[in-house]
């Protein structure tokens, strides 16, 4: 019967008749469900699960491990990452039996190994560290491998021989990069990067990614005083936003596609300027209400664009450090249906 009625119906009537059984009332119903099912599984503050403790973990160990990466050291930071690192900790020891197997426990210890060994002169901050962990979880913490969690050193002729690499080799060796040469970088060294990204495939190749790149120091400076999440750090050279245009989109169902569609851009274009030996590093753009208004204020972005993400360009430094970020293992992730 509905296929008949497609067939005599004149295409208007069929497209209102769409619109109001398929078009704002799914909308509203999808997203309704999405944000119960999300309530009920992200890891905030009062969550008990294994998995929202870990991803606690990993948050905390995150922020140890930047503050670690810091060319300024500045001793005596992060206290209160380190207080809810231990609660954290404490509440996964009674959960789990092997804790000591698990990859972010490991991460987090390494990083915390790595904080009290830079801070071995510096008697008042290991007695507020020996105050909130407790002997053991110290003494195991100073025991481990550095190569699981804190931070990673090495110089800019390490990146050299990019172009050379094998995709494992690239991808490999990428890291993260917070602080960059004072160097300038032009729009010209980084569209090389941008028109291989462009190859980044998308949904029946609709291509919604639009990127802007921000050259303007002031403008770049006010644009992530609002994203909040590179404060500590001096001004990039460039900064580079990407964002989801949705009027490539046709139903109600693909509202979230911008952010896939998005994500795979920015891992291609990720590698591509590792590729070119320029350093970067991806920043999020999940804003509350009043830092996106101001932000699509400063960068003049319409409302049929979603953010996706910036990424913070420029030239890599002399000597580099950044955060070591241990992954999971594929067995750790993956689920085989055969």
């Amino acid at each position: 019967m509905k296929n008949r009625l497609k067939d005599v119906l004149p295409m208007p009537v069929v497209a209102l008749a769409k619109s109001m059984l398929n078009g704002y009332p799914s909308l509203i119903m999808s997203s309704l469900s999405e944000a119960r099912r999300y309530n009920k599984a992200y890891a905030k503050d009062t969550a008990k699960g294994v998995k929202q403790l870990e991803s606690r973990m990993m948050y905390f160990t995150h922020q140890i491990e930047k503050g670690l990466s810091h060319k300024d050291f500045r001793y005596g930071f992060g206290k209160r990452p380190l207080q809810y690192l231990a609660k954290t900790l404490k509440l996964y020891q009674q959960r789990v039996s092997n804790y000591s197997d698990s990859m972010p426990y490991r991460s987090a210890l390494a990083a915390l190994g790595e904080y009290l060994k830079r801070h071995v002169d510096h008697e008042d901050t290991l007695n507020y560290v020996r105050s909130i962990f407790p002997v053991t979880t110290l003494e195991a913490a100073q025991k481990m491998d550095g190569h699981e969690g804190g931070s990673f050193h090495f110089s800019e002729q390490y990146k050299k021989n990019n172009a050379s690499l094998t995709f494992r080799e690239l991808s490999t060796n990428r890291h993260s990069i917070r602080e960059f040469s004072t160097e300038p970088i032009t729009y010209d060294e980084i569209k090389p990067a941008l028109e291989l990204a462009m190859r980044t495939p998308s949904v029946c190749n609709r291509q919604p990614t639009r990127v802007r790149v921000i050259l303007d120091h002031t403008i770049i400076a006010k644009a992530l005083k609002l994203q909040g999440g590179f404060n500590g750090y001096a001004m990039p050279p460039a900064l580079i936003l990407l964002t989801a245009d949705n009027r490539v989109f046709m139903a109600p169902q693909e509202h979230n596609e911008g952010y896939t569609d998005g994500g795979l851009f920015g891992m291609s274009l990720l590698l591509a300027l590792e590729e070119q030996g320029i350093a970067a590093c991806p920043l999020n753009t999940m804003f509350r209400k009043g830092p996106e208004e101001a932000t699509r204020k400063l960068l003049n972005i319409p409302p049929y664009e979603n953010l996706v993400m910036y990424i913070a360009v420029g030239h890599f430094p002399d000597r580099c450090i950044t955060c070591v970020s241990h992954r999971f293992q594929a067995e750790d992730v993956v689920t085989v249906v055969r």
